[in-house]
């Protein structure tokens, strides 16, 4: 279920007030049969009076936001709905400071309100593993010092893994340390075994054999093609990321490197999608609550 929208105006007429949201959340959420988050039921009655819902099993009292990332809120769900809008049509990202012009909302609220989206779409908890030619790599993202070195062992830069579906879904994470250790237990958790990995000559990714169909490009020697190896699409998508962080959110810190890679990785493989079948797809992950302190680690003033 999509609504038809292909600007902002467009949605804008679409989504008029937070009835219209709530309506189009209950729509996508339970096919317009509430069902209680509680129970389970769907003997359900709704007061007149206020968008609120009574089970009739548990006698618990529940809305169409009850267990999502809009609940207990106090932004309308119009500015939510708005707001993902902007994150997901946004080639590059789009800053606090104009989320919270277009929203009339402080910085602040608007920083919150963006990184609840992007810890929303960090949650990697039942995603399929990738198959068939698969390409990884690693690059360097965040803080730049003029005269510091440049790929891998580069300083005050944070190490970020990739792996990618040829022609297919990307996965990227920050990590840690880059050795065969980590590299090659992600590779192992997020790909099926028997696929054919592809990557460059570095030393971590030594052994990949005994699981994987292994082809391997020797960047030092200057080659970027053997046969059908590269990992050319990858470099791709890291250009990408790269433009994106330099140009939108410069030199994030490590605490929220992995939100920002879970909106870039929404973002690329959507790419190919209509604005609004991206923004249902963006809404379909709300099915989560992120606090505050989800995001900051402790309670902020208030």
């Amino acid at each position: 279920m999509t609504q038809k929208f292909t600007s902002l105006i467009e949605f804008l007429d679409q989504f008029k007030d937070d009835e219209d949201c709530r309506e189009y959340l209950k729509q996508l959420r339970w096919k317009g049969v509430p069902e209680c988050p509680h129970c389970k039921s769907t003997k359900i009655y709704e007061y007149q009076s206020r968008p609120v819902y009574k089970c009739v099993e548990c006698k618990r009292q529940f809305r169409v936001t009850t267990g999502t990332i809009f609940e207990s809120s106090n932004l309308p769900i119009r500015k939510w709905f708005l707001a993902m809008y902007l994150l997901s049509s946004n080639k590059k990202g789009i800053s606090s400071l104009q989320l919270a012009r277009e929203l009339k909302i402080t910085q602040k609220s608007a920083w919150y309100l963006a990184h609840k989206i992007r810890e929303m779409l960090n949650n990697k908890a039942v995603l399929k593993k990738l198959r068939g030619v698969v390409e990884v790599d690693e690059t360097y993202v965040g803080g730049k010092r003029r005269g510091s070195k440049r790929g891998r062992g580069a300083e005050h830069k944070t190490p970020v893994f990739g792996m990618l579906e040829r022609n297919g879904t990307l996965r990227i994470m920050p990590v840690g340390k880059v050795n065969g250790k980590t590299l090659k237990g992600l590779i192992c958790g997020n790909v099926v075994r028997g696929s054919t990995i592809m990557s460059d000559e570095f030393r971590a990714y030594n052994g990949l054999n005994k699981f994987y169909i292994h082809k391997v490009v020797q960047h030092g020697i200057k080659e970027y093609v053997n046969g059908d190896a590269h990992v050319n699409s990858l470099e791709g998508a890291w250009s990408l990321l790269k433009r994106s962080i330099r140009g939108i959110y410069h030199r994030p810190s490590r605490k929220y490197l992995d939100n920002y890679c879970g909106e870039f990785e929404f973002k690329y493989n959507t790419r190919k999608k209509c604005i609004e079948v991206r923004f249902t797809e963006l809404l379909k992950c709300s099915k989560i609550r992120v606090k505050n302190i989800d995001i900051t680690g402790y309670f902020p003033d208030t």
